[in-house]
């Protein structure tokens, strides 16, 4: 069970809730009428919602869309309830001047200094993040990415155009030295050679891999200096730089939350988030379901005109197979860096945590 509760002063708040087993459905004919059922197998959470968010969550068509926005409302309220000392009845949902999720006190015209949230789901897994406690207005943001959720369409387009095609679909949300990178950035393979290490050519080669099932020579360097050649298979060359360019997108779609911009930003050509590492999910899980704690990179060159962000921190987690959570937090000039201090995603007990909270308060 996640820790919801804790010391005083700022702090950073990730909390994450997976649905994907949750509210099982039988299968119907038509997808909406699982939304219909899952109305009734869900009364319990639903009830602990405004009439307006019952609606939103209702009016989806698809049965994993409501299961998430539930979960996403739920998990605005319980913060609320839980750091702001309101009980859950009063822990009313607002949205700010750039229509972000927010809340308000009864009574007052603004939300409270030093808290605020944001939520994010994708592929039935909802995350939160939330500072609390800053001694003014700070800004948050977070994203949640599945790099095969997609995989089949993705990989239709990459076998009939390749692979830099596939990019500049998405030309109009990254900047240019960034879809540069995405296509020419070496990613890391296993040489399969203990000691060896790529050469120019070797990174040429994998760098201009575009398709899959195809093989390829890549050069490299033995540990003793001498010149070695390895015939590759390119299927894990491009899910390395499908995973990479959706870690590059849930870093800048955290960052973009955070500001309360939309995608279509007019700077967000103009943000540039380098040199970016997909973080690698923990060896050896076979669970398809599992959400285990990965490698965890901290702090991304962030660049806004060309200058760098030194007020934004930046951290990204893989979990489980597949998944990526990342926050992005712009610290109030009245705090150092050093007091951000992101921790681990927590997966709440549903039951504990979510449920018991909100008929409690």
């Amino acid at each position: 069970m996640a820790t919801t509760d804790g010391s005083p002063g700022p702090r950073i708040i990730q909390w994450y809730v997976d649905t994907r087993r949750m509210w099982p459905v039988p299968k119907k004919a038509k997808p909406k009428d699982e939304v219909l059922e899952f109305k009734n197998v869900a009364a319990r959470e639903l009830s602990l919602l405004t009439e307006a968010e019952q609606d939103s969550v209702l009016r989806y068509y698809y049965l994993r869309d409501a299961k998430t926005k539930l979960v996403s409302h739920l998990l605005k309220h319980l913060i609320v309830t839980k750091f702001c000392n309101v009980p859950w009845s009063k822990s009313i949902i607002s949205r700010d001047a750039k229509k972000k999720p927010c809340y308000v006190p009864e009574g007052e015209t603004s939300e409270p200094d030093g808290f605020a949230f944001n939520v994010s789901h994708q592929a039935g897994v909802v995350a939160l993040i939330a500072a609390v406690g800053f001694k003014s207005r700070i800004e948050v943001g977070a994203d949640v990415v599945c790099d095969n959720e997609r995989i089949k369409i993705d990989y239709q387009h990459i076998d009939k155009h390749g692979f830099f095609d596939w990019v500049d679909m998405h030309a109009d949300v990254f900047a240019p030295s960034e879809l540069s990178y995405m296509k020419l950035a070496p990613v890391p393979v296993d040489l399969r050679v203990k000691g060896a290490e790529l050469n120019g050519y070797g990174q040429d080669a994998i760098s201009r891999c575009q398709k899959r099932h195809e093989r390829i020579a890549v050069k490299m360097t033995g540990k003793n200096g001498e010149d070695m050649e390895l015939q590759m298979q390119t299927d894990p060359i491009i899910d390395a730089k499908l995973r990479r360019f959706y870690a590059m997108w849930c870093l800048r779609e955290a960052y973009v939350k955070m500001s309360g911009d939309a995608l279509l930003a007019p700077w967000l050509k103009e943000l540039e988030i380098l040199d970016v590492v997909a973080p690698e999910a923990k060896e050896g899980i076979r669970d398809e379901f599992s959400l285990e704690k990965g490698e965890v990179i901290r702090q991304f060159a962030t660049y806004m005109k060309g200058k760098v962000m030194r007020d934004v921190k930046t951290e990204m987690t893989a979990m489980g197979v597949n998944y990526m959570m990342s926050g992005s937090i712009r610290v109030p000039k009245e705090h150092q860096m050093s007091d951000v201090v992101f921790g681990d995603w927590l997966e709440l007990d549903f039951e504990k945590d979510v449920l018991a909270v909100a008929e409690s308060y």
